[in-house]
Parts: C-alpha cells; sequence; structure tokens
C-alpha cells in the first residue's frame, strides 16, 4: 500500500487511500480525502516517528535487488498510495509479470492493485501472480520463520494476527476470512508443539463492526503466560507491524502482566523468500 517516511508524504497515503473506491465505495470519500489527512497526519506522524519512519521501502527495495540478482531479470516495485506509483513505472516495459504483495485476495487489496492496473491503460503483455496463501513452500517459509523466533515453542501460546476488514465488505462476497482463516488450518498442522494456536484481526477503526476477535480483546486472556505474534497477512514490516503490534499492542501485553510477548518479522527481504517470489512469478 505504501508507506510514509514524512510527514508529507503521510499526508499523500491518507489522501489517496481515503480517495479508493475499495476502500470506501461512497461518493463521500472525495470529502472525506479532503478533510481527515489535514485532521489526523500531524498526530498520526508522531506514531511514525517512534518507528523512524516506514521500514517499508528500505526492505522492499532489498527484496528487489535480491530477486532481481537471483532472476537476471530486472525486478521494481510500486505503491499503492505514495510513489513510485505503478503508472509511473510501467510503461518502461513492454511485458511485465504483476505480483500483488498480499498472499491473500481481498477487494481492498488485489483487486485496488488491479484497479491501478486498469487505469494505467498499459498496453503490454501482463501475467499477474494470483494469491498464494495456500502454497505449501510460502508456508513452510512461515512456520521456519515463526519456529526460529523463540527457542521452546511448547511454552508459546501463538496468534496469528491478520488485517482486520469491516465486517460488511465479507457480505458483499469478499473471501479474505475464508482464505485466512483456510491458511490457518494450514499453519495448525504444520506447528503442532505451541500450547495454542488462535486468530485475531489487528488494526479496527471507526465505529463499524470489523472481523473478529479483535487482538486487543484476544491479549489480556494470556496473562502470566508467553504469546507469540505472526502478522498473517503482511509479507514486509511496515507500520502496522513495526508500531501497532510492537509496540501498540505491546503496551497491551505489559499492562496484563504476559510473562512475555514477542512479534515475529515478517519475510521481509530474506534470501529464501526471494527465491520462492521468483518461482511463483516463473511457474
Amino acid at each position: 500500500m505504501g508507506g510514509a517516511r514524512s510527514p508529507k508524504e503521510l499526508k499523500e497515503f491518507l489522501t489517496n487511500m481515503f480517495l479508493d473506491k475499495r476502500i470506501i465505495a461512497s461518493k463521500i470519500r472525495f470529502l472525506l480525502s479532503r478533510i481527515i489527512p489535514v485532521l489526523r497526519y500531524k498526530k498520526v506522524w508522531k506514531n511514525y516517528e517512534l518507528i523512524n519512519g516506514t521500514s517499508l521501502y528500505d526492505i522492499t527495495e532489498e527484496l528487489s535487488k535480491k530477486m532481481q540478482k537471483i532472476s537476471g531479470k530486472e525486478t521494481i516495485y510500486s505503491m499503492r498510495y505514495t510513489k513510485p506509483f505503478l503508472n509511473e513505472v510501467i510503461h518502461k516495459y513492454d511485458e511485465v509479470t504483476l505480483l500483488p504483495m498480499y498472499p491473500q485476495y481481498s477487494t481492498t487489496t488485489v483487486e485496488s492493485v488491479l484497479d491501478e492496473l486498469k487505469d494505467t491503460n498499459y498496453k503490454g503483455k501482463i501475467t499477474i501472480i494470483k494469491p498464494f496463501y495456500k502454497d505449501i513452500k510460502f508456508n513452510n517459509l512461515l512456520v521456519k520463520s515463526i519456529n526460529n523466533a523463540v527457542e521452546n515453542t511448547s511454552e508459546w501460546h501463538l496468534i496469528f494476527s491478520a488485517h482486520g476488514i469491516p465486517k460488511k465488505i465479507m457480505t458483499q462476497g469478499d473471501v479474505y476470512q475464508k482464505q485466512i482463516e483456510k491458511q490457518v488450518e494450514i499453519l495448525k498442522e504444520l506447528l503442532p508443539n505451541f500450547k495454542s494456536i488462535s486468530l485475531a484481526y489487528q488494526s479496527k477503526i471507526g465505529p463499524s463492526e470489523w472481523l473478529k476477535p479483535y487482538l486487543e480483546d484476544e491479549i489480556p486472556k494470556y496473562s502470566n503466560k508467553k504469546l507469540l505474534v505472526y502478522p498473517l497477512s503482511f509479507l514486509i514490516d511496515n507500520s502496522e507491524t513495526d508500531y501497532e503490534l510492537k509496540i501498540e499492542y505491546g503496551k497491551v501485553a505489559k499492562n496484563y502482566n504476559l510473562q512475555e510477548y514477542k512479534v515475529v518479522t515478517c519475510l521481509n527481504d530474506d534470501i529464501d523468500f526471494a527465491k520462492y517470489l521468483i518461482e511463483l512469478s516463473q511457474n
């Protein structure tokens, strides 16, 4: 989606996000995109300052370099709500493979990317990589990362934290929740030694009901226990992992006296992940 490295970039991010019809279907988005960024960006930037701005760009850049070195093919990236935009980079090529960086499908993510692709009026040949949440090779990468995060998994409870979505979007045919739940089922089979494994959703905003259970309601259940959290819907660390999960929810864990609370880093620019993405794009 993009991220902020400065207050100006944060304002741009918020403006473009609220303009996205996949985020807000009503035409009121045109008004919100003018008002909310102005009202909120200074306050939100204070959170970004705690993590020195988003890590998304630096990690994505390193991942792209590794993929290019492995494949021998030029590998570039674009962001949805901040530069570089897809329209700025795609027209340099007669043929491209487009890889939306979301393991699961949602209208708010993958479909938004496809909207942007359509808006570019790209005339070349294009291959679009489909969501890969069920791929055993991908899930084995997650398992390796999770197992390496702690010394003895049998002492820990594990929560897979997925980015939340308003519940009403599910009633409109979005399959995101079903795909998240299916992936958790797959991962439970591959991770037999944890005390427990469950699913929760993060990042709720506004008064409407979002997918449940909410992570902030689940953390208190693990008082005096060890809790490991894996950000299931993210491939690269960003403000939702670096700030929200590690800092904001870390405070919740501290308030409820968890014995230990730890967030597993995303796959990021791991070399095996880079190899996997190349293989995925070539199949």
